[in-house]
């Protein structure tokens, strides 16, 4: 964190750290830092395509991202990046759960993980990320994380993801496309899809493609008990989830689990868990 934090200062010797209880959701994120007033959070979600390269979006947390708009965009058609593995945490950002950031895009490991962000996050002067810690917050300008990516040798690229009409044409190319392209994809284990870039084809019987992590049956995702259950063992050792931090996840995986039937099960699935890092 420290080395993040001095390169932050370099570029904003005015940098204000904030200290608060370890924090594993946007919302807990909010209530630890409800008495500061103007600060804009944002959330991260990592993704994995079929071919296994890595996107990492940074977004306020009041936008929706349509995955089916994205997956137009990004040249992929009806196959939706799936949330990645804890596994990408670990080894590419060497990071623990909760604690995904931009700013760990400093790591070598991830210089091939194609960023993508919140085109509304221009409108904040002041937003906040975790220095590689979840219970620390920096307060930046996305003038300040455009100058970190830029010394760090990385660029996001700015998306509109309000859009909602994309329809790809003769004249209307996938415009995400050249990105994944250029990208190299990552040998990680299986994530919610049963997809790595070894992975072969699927598994024939039962339901089509969903494996977990560990090799077994993803929850249902309807069945909220059974995913707090998976979130809780992905947890680095001896990291226990709050009571009220768990609390408020059940109640939002509920809210989610609604939205499941008019957006799609398989995509509000995969929302709903990458949402949590």
């Amino acid at each position: 964190m420290e080395g993040v934090v001095m390169q932050l200062k370099e570029i904003d010797a005015g940098l204000e750290v904030l200290e608060h209880e370890k924090v594993l959701t946007v919302e807990a994120w909010e209530a630890a830092l409800a008495g500061v007033e103007g600060l804009a959070f944002a959330k991260n979600l990592l993704f994995k395509d079929k071919n296994g390269k890595l996107i990492h979006i940074v977004a306020l947390n009041s936008t929706e991202i349509d995955m089916k708009v994205l997956s137009l965009r990004l040249g992929l058609g009806k196959k939706h990046p799936r949330m990645a593995p804890a596994e990408a945490l670990q080894t590419v950002y060497q990071v623990e759960a909760g604690c995904l950031t931009p700013l760990a895009l400093c790591r070598p490991e991830a210089k091939d993980v194609v960023l993508l962000l919140d085109e509304r996050l221009k409108e904040e002067q002041k937003v906040l990320f975790h220095p590689l810690r979840n219970d620390r917050s920096v307060v930046i300008s996305t003038g300040t994380l455009e100058a970190y990516l830029s010394k760090i040798g990385r660029q996001g690229t700015y998306v509109d993801f309000q859009k909602k009409d994309f329809k790809l044409g003769k004249d209307n190319p996938p415009d995400l496309k050249p990105l994944l392209d250029a990208a190299q994809a990552y040998e990680l284990g299986s994530d919610g899809a049963g997809d790595s870039k070894k992975g072969g084809k699927k598994a024939k019987g039962g339901k089509k493609g969903d494996q977990g992590s560990k090799g077994g049956a993803l929850p249902a995702g309807d069945d909220v008990h059974a995913l707090l259950r998976e979130i809780q063992e992905s947890l680095a050792p001896g990291q226990q989830m709050e009571a009220k931090v768990s609390k408020d996840l059940e109640s939002r995986l509920n809210a989610f689990k609604n939205i499941a039937y008019t957006r799609g099960y398989k995509a509000a699935r995969a929302e709903i868990r990458a949402h949590l890092n």
